[in-house]
């Protein structure tokens, strides 16, 4: 072949490549696409179910207020469990804007964690019911902490062993995304025993969750020190 000839399949092979690459990536971002689809279904419909588990006071109740009133240990396991799954959905958000392609270990992540959301309302609305009982309190801190655990379980992979990540995802913000996922289900299952003993006590220290997320966050990602970037 003469010097500077340029062959047909020399001049497509380039082109074909680019192409290929924007297919897989076209492939992957629609994969997410699906993946998130279902999985703000299933946290919306677990959201939604929380309410339907609160009874409406019968007729015959003379005295509505004071039925009403007699409600309060539903609406405040309403209150929990909705900012609880509300937290869940927002770290989901979070890790799948730093996701930038999937394999099925992650799609079976996803879905374990996506089972467990869905339970919820039951350990909920048995903890509304039965206040103050042990067993429903070491029920819902365990459903807590299972979810919580598949939470954290597929953000780890993904960041690490799974390598799914967007290269621009710097190592402080994946440390501090694991610190805060891990921190639910360590706070938890640490409340458990006081679940066992003295209900209204760990109800009380679930509350506490939020602020030991930011707390935890802040203080893995070194934003004490560093402007956010």
């Amino acid at each position: 072949m003469p010097a500077g000839q340029v062959t047909t399949s020399n001049v497509w092979a380039v082109p074909h490549t680019a192409s290929r690459w924007q297919e897989d990536d076209e492939a992957a971002e629609e994969g997410i696409g699906r993946i998130l689809a279902l999985s703000d279904g299933v946290f919306a419909i677990a959201m939604t179910l929380l309410i339907l588990e609160i009874a409406v006071p019968a007729k015959s109740d003379t005295d509505m207020p004071k039925a009403l009133l007699k409600l309060w240990p539903q609406y405040l396991a309403y209150v929990l469990s909705f900012v609880v799954i509300a937290r869940f959905w927002v770290a989901h958000h979070v890790s799948f804007r730093l996701i930038a392609r999937y394999d099925g270990v992650l799609v079976w992540l996803n879905l374990l964690l996506l089972m467990f959301v869905s339970f919820l309302p039951f350990p909920t609305a048995v903890l509304g019911v039965h206040n103050g009982s042990p067993a429903a309190a070491v029920l819902y801190a365990a459903a807590v902490v299972l979810t919580g655990t598949a939470s954290t379980a597929y953000w780890w992979y993904a960041s690490g062993r799974g390598g799914l990540l967007r290269p621009d995802v710097g190592d402080a913000r994946v440390r501090a995304l694991r610190a805060r996922a891990l921190s639910s289900p360590v706070f938890f299952a640490l409340t458990l025993p006081i679940a066992a003993f003295v209900p209204y006590v760990a109800e009380i220290l679930w509350f506490l969750v939020f602020p030991l997320n930011r707390i935890t966050y802040v203080w893995f990602s070194g934003e004490r020190h560093n402007q956010p970037g």
